[in-house]
């Protein structure tokens, strides 16, 4: 039944889903059945995976004052796809649920068939670099019937038996494209994929989609990569500065005139109080005593977790802190962005901040455990010369990650950066991490991680020549490792 239970007690699908069966009725006295929630929208649209009729099944479940509406515009998106001979999924059935307060579209599942976001993320270079140009190809046949994503995303797209199938017909629309805005488009897909991979692929992908159109090259493909790596940012910011801080899909958000706590919706933790977090840090393994934080290792709601709390030390302090977002804030926003950029932290489970009249005072920020060596002890502790070089090169590229991202670190000691057992890096201690929007102070603060990773290892010659060889020639551009200090 997958997430049933969840849909059921939804408000806005309650008086949809029979209670009884949990099944949806639909106006012509057949059923949707087995529903697994896939995508929710709340008070707007479901998508469940499900039978109808004998036949495996997409359903979306369109709610809401506007559910005529949406549903429509998905209908005639589809409709669009079809004309223009693009693979789409078939429109089986549309109508209204049984009791007429859902309008549902009823789509054939394509099976076997990969999702294009999950099968980006597992492939080697080479395939996912055709994979890529597979997707540039359809969009340029979409731009090439006038029809565009609004929301464009690889999860837009299935591939099944080597064809690449669209999918939203909620977010196409007719237009005529001018060449920048179909480039705008095509800087839009880039912008879903890893920083390193647009600079790698932003080339022949650029040319895959000239070739798709016929189209002589016009475009530099460092125009292309300046766009993608806007749009990202753009993003990114969006999601961790407004998204994360309310109720969303991700989030559960919950603020009273004494506190604001925002919980993840995927971490299996719900809404706590301070007396539980106090409870849990006092029967916990202390990490790191402090004036300013304290880390610590404890149980909350049957969980593993770090709890990390941000001490005011006495009213002075208090009274600077109390009208910036707090440092729990800062770690809870910083770790859904190393997340969203697809770099491994600790979950973010729960951020809570007392509030006075507004005010903030004293505040937590709750994380999974990470049971990792930290970067000084797995260097001490392992022997094997191809794993240690190996988490050299995992170290230089997250850095290179960060520099083209204009992301700085903040305090690169060996105690917060991780190694799993694959030689992953995995980042801890957030509070400092800033994403950059001016080059030069971004440029500057890079240069101070480099400098401040390095310094755990001075005393490690071979370790050390090996991470200045590692930056030499991982680095296309040397400008940061000179500012640094590295002799190239």
């Amino acid at each position: 039944m997958g997430a049933m239970p969840d849909a059921i007690i939804a408000p806005d699908l309650c008086e949809v889903v029979d209670a009884a069966s949990g099944a949806i009725r639909l106006a012509d006295q057949t059923a949707l059945t087995q529903l697994t929630a896939v995508r929710v929208l709340p008070q707007r649209r479901w998508v469940f995976r499900a039978q109808w009729s004998g036949k495996a099944v997409f359903a979306k479940v369109f709610v809401g004052a506007q559910a005529a509406k949406y549903a429509a515009r998905d209908a005639q998106g589809v409709g669009w796809l079809t004309q223009a001979g693009l693979a789409t999924p078939a429109l089986l059935w549309q109508g209204e649920s049984a009791d007429q307060r859902a309008r549902v579209l009823i789509y054939a599942a394509i099976a076997p068939a990969d999702n294009a976001d999950v099968l980006y993320q597992s492939l080697p270079s080479a395939q996912g670099l055709a994979l890529l140009k597979q997707l540039v190809q359809t969009l340029a046949a979409q731009h090439a019937a006038g029809l565009i994503q609004t929301d464009l995303h690889l999860k837009n797209f299935l591939l099944a038996d080597g064809q690449v199938w669209s999918l939203d017909g909620d977010g196409i629309q007719q237009a005529r494209l001018s060449k920048r805005r179909a480039y705008r488009q095509l800087a839009e897909l880039l912008s879903k994929i890893q920083v390193l991979d647009q600079h790698a692929w932003v080339a022949p992908l650029l040319a895959a989609y000239d070739a798709a159109r016929g189209w002589q090259a016009t475009l530099v493909p460092a125009t292309l990569l300046a766009w993608a790596k806007q749009m990202k940012a753009q993003e990114v910011e969006r999601y961790v500065t407004r998204k994360i801080f309310r109720t969303c899909s991700d989030v559960t958000w919950q603020q009273t005139s004494q506190s604001a706590q925002a919980v993840s919706t995927t971490g299996g933790l719900h809404v706590t109080d301070l007396p539980a977090l106090e409870v849990a840090m006092h029967v916990g393994q202390v990490l790191k005593p402090g004036n300013t934080c304290t880390v610590v290792h404890t149980h909350l709601q049957d969980q593993s977790v770090v709890i990390k709390r941000y001490n005011i030390k006495d009213w002075l302090h208090g009274l600077g802190r109390a009208w910036r977002p707090s440092r729990a804030a800062a770690s809870w926003r910083n770790a859904h962005r190393l997340q969203y950029y697809g770099m491994l932290t600790p979950q973010p489970l729960l951020m809570y901040e007392r509030r006075y009249c507004g005010m903030r005072g004293r505040a937590y920020f709750v994380s999974a455990y990470s049971p990792w060596p930290d970067a000084q002890a797995f260097f001490q502790q392992c022997h094997d010369q191809a794993l240690r070089q190996h988490v050299v090169q995992q170290l230089v590229t997250l850095c290179y990650q960060w520099f083209l991202l204009k992301v700085s670190h903040g305090d690169m000691k060996a105690s917060n950066l991780q190694v799993t057992d694959r030689g992953d890096i995995v980042v801890i201690d957030l509070d400092s991490m800033q994403q950059h929007r001016r080059t030069q102070m971004a440029l500057r603060a890079h240069a101070k991680d480099i400098r401040r990773l390095l310094q755990n290892w001075q005393a490690d010659t071979s370790l050390y020549n090996a991470l200045v060889k590692s930056f030499s020639l991982i680095y296309q551009d040397h400008t940061p490792l000179k500012l640094a200090g590295i002799s190239i």
